[in-house]
């Protein structure tokens, strides 16, 4: 179980990366840029298969794309100078109370198919 979390995290980890590298590709035109971005964003899909093997769909999918979401806006502000609004603070911060619950809802249901394998 811990190795499908692992394999959510580098999921989320190469989606970032191949943003980043997308939107430093897209101000410069370099065509490395591009390869990279292309190949972090085909990365970040395998893990995401690996980690969803173990992970509910959902769950996983919830959040893969909520904590890109999240630290892809931290970068924007933070590498690229992007000043947030008080409405994008507000959309952040509820995707991030909603991964919070989506991976609370999880918990109960691994235990339980942790009991029921026993």
């Amino acid at each position: 179980m811990r190795v499908a979390w692992l394999f959510l995290a580098l999921a989320i980890a190469t989606e970032v990366a191949g943003l980043t590298a997308m939107k430093a590709a897209s101000a410069s035109g370099s065509y490395a840029g591009h390869a990279i971005m292309y190949a972090s964003i085909a990365l970040s899909y395998v893990f995401l298969a690996r980690a969803v093997k173990t992970i509910s769909v959902g769950v996983a999918y919830a959040i893969w794309e909520g904590s890109g979401v999240a630290l892809i806006t931290l970068v924007s502000v933070f590498v690229f100078g992007h000043a947030l609004s008080g409405r994008e603070m507000l959309g952040l911060s509820m995707a991030i109370v909603g991964i919070l619950l989506v991976n609370a809802g999880e918990a109960p249901e691994e235990e339980a198919a942790g009991e029921a394998a026993r």
